[in-house]
């Protein structure tokens, strides 16, 4: 039974620090504290208009209103990619100080590759690219704006709790008062994330079908009270200094080989399933396939909660993804496990319960 996340084994990491000469870095606890600490840092005021896509996490979006934003929702179609005319009249419309683009899944969204639309883009409105669904190479980034930024969600990808920023511009660290009064809110999010790891070794590295069912039902438990934890806070939290050694160690070469085979394992596998009323294929181009976070496995609504029972049912813990977004009404995705931790038995075995159906 494969583990429902990432677990900390030696696979994901190197001996030597990545090096990073093109770009300024910090971390912090999670994806939203760091949001947290930007608008502070750019002095963003009460009731700014922020953009998002219509595939994004809402439990996030409403932290943003508590934050005193006012969200604009752009559309995003079946395959995971912006509908550019609408995408560009809410610019037009709405002039927001704040900017969501997510690459879903890992998948490199379109905007980056048409990019006339930042002609109406107000000079000082923050650009964030939402890359929690990849890992990023800090020597293979390139900016668009001054003030564009690119925040990452490691724990999504790889064993390590805490969200890394990326921009052009030196990031300010939060204060030592707000970094006090968020020590009970750190405390509580790490709680949660070693219970989860835990757990995900325990999977990982037993036999016992016993142990792997409840381990899983265990660090799904975790990974969902950490989830809801995340990003409450008033003020923005770093990460403690050793999460961000470990990200530096992350052995980036390694897990995007691993990630192209098995994305092409998978695509073989399953280009038959198709021809189903019940699915439908997500496209993403060979460049995308080492950045994936799982495997997109689109799904129709009508058979959508029969189709999760059944693989669920068969020890793979998938979940619909952002099943909280406005997306997420008409259709469903979910992510098939994909890293070092999954082997070619394990694919060609999620293969099979979905053809099973």
């Amino acid at each position: 039974m494969l583990p429902i996340q990432p677990p900390f084994i030696p696979l994901f990491f190197k001996k030597n620090n990545t090096k990073n000469n093109s770009s300024y870095e910090k971390i912090f606890l999670s994806w939203e504290d760091a949001l947290w600490q930007l608008l502070r840092n750019h002095q963003i005021p009460k009731d700014s208009v922020v953009l998002v896509p219509n595939f994004f996490c809402w439990d996030v979006v409403e932290n943003m209103e508590t934050h005193g934003l006012k969200h604009i929702v752009y559309e995003v179609d079946k395959y995971l990619q912006p509908n550019q005319i609408d995408f560009e009249n809410k610019l037009k419309e709405f002039n927001p100080a704040i900017i969501i683009i997510f690459n879903a899944v890992g998948i490199t969204n379109s905007l980056f590759k048409n990019i006339e639309w930042l002609r109406h883009l107000q000079k000082e409105a923050i650009l964030i690219e939402d890359c929690v669904h990849k890992i990023i190479d800090p020597e293979k980034i390139s900016f668009i704006t001054k003030n564009h930024y690119l925040i990452d969600s490691l724990r999504k990808v790889v064993p390590i709790q805490g969200s890394r920023v990326f921009s052009q511009q030196k990031i300010v660290n939060p204060s030592f008062t707000s970094n006090l009064s968020t020590a009970w809110y750190r405390t509580r999010v790490f709680y949660w994330w070693i219970v989860m790891q835990l757990a995900l070794v325990l999977v990982y590295v037993s036999n016992n079908n016993f142990i792997q069912r409840y381990g899983n039902r265990l660090a799904e438990y975790a990974m969902k009270t950490g989830y809801n934890i995340i990003g409450d806070h008033a003020n923005p939290s770093s990460a403690p200094r050793i999460m961000g050694l470990l990200a530096k160690k992350i052995n980036i070469d390694l897990i995007k080989k691993i990630k192209e085979k098995q994305t092409n394992l998978y695509s073989d596998l399953l280009k038959n399933v198709f021809t189903k009323e019940v699915f439908f294929k997500i496209p993403f181009s060979n460049s995308d396939k080492k950045e994936l976070r799982g495997f997109p496995l689109g799904i129709e609504l009508a058979k959508a909660n029969l189709f999760l029972n059944h693989i669920r049912s068969k020890g793979v813990l998938v979940r619909f993804e952002l099943d909280d977004s406005l997306w997420a009404n008409k259709q469903k995705v979910v992510y098939l496990p994909m890293g070092p931790q999954v082997s070619e038995k394990d694919i060609e075995m999620v293969c099979d319960v979905i053809k099973s159906f």
